[in-house]
C-alpha cells in the first residue's frame, strides 16, 4: 500500500509565542496541513531546500532580514512557493505593497483568527496555483505566437486596448483587417473607431464603451460598422479595464470578431423556421410561468395547512377547503399549460413517485366536482375496494388524463346530466396491475368515425391553434387525454351508444409499492436539527412553521443560498437538509455536491422544475429523496420519516 502524501506548511517566525498561536488556529480551522518552524530567514531557505512545502507565511521581522526585503529575497530564492505575509503594523499600505511583491495575501498579528487564517490559506494557494498556470500559458502563447496570428486569421479575431485617458488604440493585424487596413496602417483612436459605427449603434457603442471603463467588469455587445460607405458587417466586441503596472496606466482591452456569415446564416435560419423559434419561445415561457406559479403555490399550501390547524370555524374551514380545491385546479390547469407545450414537441417524459392511490382518486374527486357544481353536472365516483393503498405512476399526468377526460364528458353533457368515474383493479399480483378508469356520461352520441378522429391524436395536436372553435378545443383535451394514455403504455377505448350513454375505458399498467410502515402523520419521537436552504422569503416562513408545528422536537436554520448551506452544515452540522435546487450564489445541486464531498447527512430535494431529468440530476449529486413543488405538508413529514427510519436501521 503506497504512504499517504503528507503536506507541509513552513512558518519563518521568530516569536515561538507567535508559532504556538498559530498551530492553534490551524488545527482549529481543521487545515491538516505539518507545521514546520523556522525562527530565521535563513533557516527557513534552507528548509526549502530540502522539504516540498505547501504554503509559507513569513514575518517581515526576522533577526537576519527585516522589512520588504525579507520578501523580495523570498521570492527571488522561491519563486513557486505561495507565501502568506505576517507583520505587526495594521497598515493597509503594507499589505497592499505585499501583495503587489508577489504574496497571495497578509495578516496582521491578533487580528485574524482561525477562520481568517484556514481561509487566507485556501485562497492563497488556490490563487497560487491559478497564477502558475496562467503564466504558463503566457508562456506558450509567446512561444506559439505566429500560429496564434494565423488562428486569428482563420476565426476573424483580433484583439485591441486602448488607453482610457488618451483614447489612443492598439489594434492586432486581424483587427486592422476587419475594418479594411493594412495592419499597422494608421494610428487609431476611439474615434476612428467610431466614425465606421453603424450610425443607429453610435449611442449604445459609446455607452459600452464608458460602462467597460467603469466597473472592472468584462463587457460584451454586437454592432454594426460600415466600410467603403455602402458595406456592412457584424461585430462581436468584448471590454474589460485593466492596470498595466508597467506603464502605470488603466487599459481598456478586448476582442473582436467579424460574425457578419454567422448573423446571415442565422438570419436565413430564423427567417426559414420562424414557427419552430415561436414554438420554442412558448416552451420557455411556459417553463419560466410555471416555475413563478409553482415556488408561490408552494407557500400557498403550507400556510393554508397551517390555518386549518389554528382552530378554525366551521364557515372557515369551508372556505380554506375551497381554497385547497381551487389551488389544486389551478395546479392541473398549470400542468395542461405546460404539457401541451411538450405534447407538441414530443418531448414529454414521465415522472415516476409513489403515491396513496385512494387519496389521489379523492383529491380528484374535489377537484371535478368543482367543475360539475358550476354546470349543474351531478359527477359520480365509485373507487373499487379492490384498490391498492400505494403505487408507482406520474401523479400529475394521471391528473391531467382524468381531469381532461372529466372535462370532455362535463362539455358534451346537457345540464343535469350525470357523469360516472369508477376507478378499480384488474390482473393483480404482487408488484404489477392494471390501473383501470371507466367514465361513463349521458351526453351526445359519438358515431365511430367522430370516434376514430378524436383517437388521432398528433393530427389533433399538430392542427391546433388560437382560432379554434370551442369543440375542437375540446377535442384537443381528448387528444391529451390520448396522448397521455399512449405515453403511459395504457389503452384508450370509447364505446356509445345512441340515445344511451358513452363510455371512456382506460387501462394502465402500474407497479404496486410493498408496503412500508410509516405513517406520514407520525412525528418523530426524538430530537431532530433540520438546515432548510431556501430563497424565497415566504416558503422560508411556512416550511419552519410547518415542521416546528409538526413536532416540538424539530429544530430547524435558514440559509439564504447554497453557499451558506454548506457553511452553515460545515460550521453547526445538522440532521437532515432541505434543499430549494434554483437559488443565487450557489444553486441547490453544487451544494448538494460540496456537502457530499465529506458528509452522508440525508437531503431532500425541494423543486419548482418537475422532471425526471431534474431527479436523475438530484440522485445523481447525491440527493437522498425528491419533492416537487407545491407539495403537501404531509408528504414532506412522509419523506423525512422515511429517511430517518432508513438511518436508525
Amino acid at each position: 500500500m503506497s504512504k499517504v502524501r503528507k503536506n507541509y506548511i513552513l512558518v519563518i517566525e521568530d516569536n515561538p509565542a507567535d508559532v504556538d498561536l498559530i498551530k492553534h488556529y490551524l488545527t482549529e480551522a481543521s487545515v491538516k496541513d505539518e507545521v514546520i518552524h523556522a525562527p530565521t530567514f535563513f533557516e527557513g531557505i534552507e528548509v526549502l531546500k530540502n522539504q516540498e512545502i505547501s504554503l509559507v507565511l513569513l514575518d517581515l521581522s526576522l533577526p537576519d532580514s527585516t522589512g520588504f526585503k525579507t520578501l523580495s529575497n523570498f521570492i527571488d530564492k522561491q519563486p513557486n512557493v505561495p507565501v502568506i505575509v505576517l507583520t505587526g503594523t495594521n497598515n493597509e499600505i503594507v499589505g497592499n505593497q505585499s501583495i503587489k511583491a508577489g504574496a497571495q495575501d497578509y495578516l496582521i498579528k491578533n487580528q485574524f483568527d482561525a477562520k481568517q487564517l484556514g481561509r487566507s490559506i485556501r485562497y492563497a494557494i488556490q490563487r497560487f496555483k491559478t497564477q502558475s498556470k496562467l503564466e504558463e500559458a503566457a508562456k506558450k502563447l509567446t512561444i506559439n505566437e505566429s500560429q496564434y496570428l494565423e488562428a486569428q486569421s482563420m476565426a476573424n479575431f483580433g484583439n485591441w486596448s486602448m488607453d482610457i485617458v488618451s483614447n489612443e488604440m492598439k489594434w492586432s493585424d486581424e483587427m486592422y483587417r476587419i475594418f479594411n487596413f493594412q495592419p499597422n496602417s494608421i494610428t487609431p483612436t476611439f474615434s476612428d473607431y467610431l466614425t465606421y459605427v453603424h450610425i443607429e449603434d453610435k449611442e449604445k457603442v459609446e455607452e459600452f464603451f464608458v460602462k467597460a471603463g467603469k466597473d472592472g467588469k468584462t463587457h460584451k455587445l454586437e454592432h454594426r460598422i460600415i466600410l467603403d460607405g455602402k458595406s456592412v458587417k457584424y461585430v462581436s466586441i468584448q471590454a474589460k479595464v485593466n492596470f498595466d503596472e508597467l506603464t502605470n496606466k488603466f487599459w481598456l482591452v478586448g476582442g473582436i470578431q467579424d460574425t457578419t456569415e454567422r448573423k446571415l446564416s442565422e438570419q436565413i435560419i430564423i427567417e426559414k423556421n420562424i414557427n419552430q423559434k415561436v414554438s420554442k419561445i412558448k416552451d420557455e415561457a411556459l417553463a419560466d410561468l410555471s416555475f413563478h406559479i409553482r415556488t408561490p403555490l408552494s407557500s400557498i399550501i403550507n400556510l393554508l395547512f397551517l390555518l386549518e390547524n389554528t382552530g378554525t370555524s366551521k364557515s372557515q374551514t369551508e372556505y380554506i377547503d375551497g381554497l385547497k380545491t381551487s389551488i389544486d385546479d389551478l395546479s392541473i390547469m398549470v400542468n395542461n399549460l405546460l404539457n401541451f407545450s411538450v405534447l407538441v414537441s414530443e418531448k414529454i417524459v414521465l415522472e415516476e413517485e409513489e403515491l396513496q392511490i385512494i387519496d389521489f382518486l379523492n383529491s380528484t374527486k374535489r377537484i371535478v366536482n368543482l367543475k360539475g357544481d358550476k354546470t349543474g353536472h351531478n359527477i359520480e365516483f365509485e373507487l373499487n375496494e379492490n384498490l391498492p393503498k400505494k403505487i408507482i405512476s406520474d401523479q400529475k399526468k394521471l391528473t391531467q388524463l382524468l381531469y381532461n377526460l372529466v372535462d370532455f364528458s362535463n362539455n358534451r353533457t346537457d345540464a343535469n346530466g350525470f357523469i360516472h368515474l369508477k376507478a378499480f383493479a384488474k390482473d393483480i399480483n404482487e408488484n404489477n396491475m392494471t390501473l383501470c378508469f371507466q367514465v361513463t356520461d349521458n351526453g351526445t352520441y359519438i358515431p365511430n368515425a367522430r370516434i376514430r378522429e378524436l383517437l388521432k391524436t398528433d393530427q389533433l395536436i399538430e392542427n391546433y391553434s388560437d382560432e379554434l372553435d370551442e369543440a375542437k378545443k375540446d377535442d384537443l383535451g381528448m387528444a391529451i387525454v390520448s396522448k397521455l394514455v399512449e405515453i403511459m403504455n395504457g389503452k384508450l377505448r370509447i364505446e356509445s351508444k345512441e340515445a344511451k350513454s358513452t363510455i371512456f375505458n382506460i387501462e394502465l399498467p402500474i407497479k404496486i409499492v410493498q408496503q412500508v410502515n410509516i405513517n406520514p402523520e407520525d412525528a418523530p419521537d426524538s430530537p431532530i436539527k433540520i438546515l432548510l436552504v431556501e430563497d424565497h422569503f415566504l416558503n422560508q416562513i411556512a416550511t419552519k412553521k410547518v415542521l416546528t408545528t409538526w413536532s416540538d422536537l424539530i429544530t430547524v436554520d435558514i440559509a439564504e443560498n447554497g453557499l451558506i448551506g454548506v457553511e452553515k452544515y460545515r460550521e453547526h452540522g445538522y440532521d437532515l437538509i432541505l434543499m430549494d435546487m434554483q437559488m443565487p450564489v450557489m444553486n441547490g445541486l453544487d451544494s448538494s455536491k460540496k456537502i457530499r464531498e465529506g458528509s452522508d447527512v440525508p437531503i431532500i430535494a425541494l423543486t419548482a422544475n418537475s422532471s425526471k431529468q431534474e431527479a436523475d440530476k438530484c440522485y445523481e449529486a447525491g440527493i437522498n429523496a425528491y419533492l416537487s413543488k407545491p407539495f403537501k405538508p404531509q408528504d414532506l413529514y412522509a419523506k423525512i420519516m422515511s429517511l430517518m427510519v432508513t438511518i436508525d436501521s
